[in-house]
């Protein structure tokens, strides 16, 4: 159980990790290929200067999120004995999952951001 849920928090720890990273060293040259880095992001200055202020919230509170999901579907896995394979590739599946969340959630409110304006 500890070895299966210690896996299943890579992708939510690295999430926070990222973000809490990006939220100290914001990255303000585009040319860098550092910091949030998407084609909506690199389209101005002013992109990606949004992208870098509003991605480090994103990933952390979506990998705060994850983990506590991750650590529930691992107790409801354990009890219902279900094999390790299974376990590892649905927390993998639900990581990714809300990993491709978060460049879709930041991209999305970037591009809101700049039609309103």
């Amino acid at each position: 159980m500890p070895f299966l849920l210690f896996l299943n928090l890579i992708v939510p720890y690295v999430m926070i990790l990222t973000g809490s990273i990006l939220k100290k060293h914001p990255v303000s040259d585009m040319k860098s290929q550092n910091g949030y880095n998407t084609p909506t992001s690199r389209k101005s200055q002013a992109h990606w200067d949004y992208a870098q202020s509003i991605a480090p919230n994103i990933f952390i509170s979506l990998g705060k999120i994850l983990g506590i999901i991750e650590i529930i579907l691992s107790v409801m896995m354990f009890l219902f004995h279900t094999s390790r394979q299974v376990a590892l590739t649905v927390g993998g599946c639900v990581g990714v999952g809300f990993l491709l969340f978060g460049f879709y959630k930041t991209d999305s409110e970037i591009e809101k951001k700049f039609i309103e304006n």
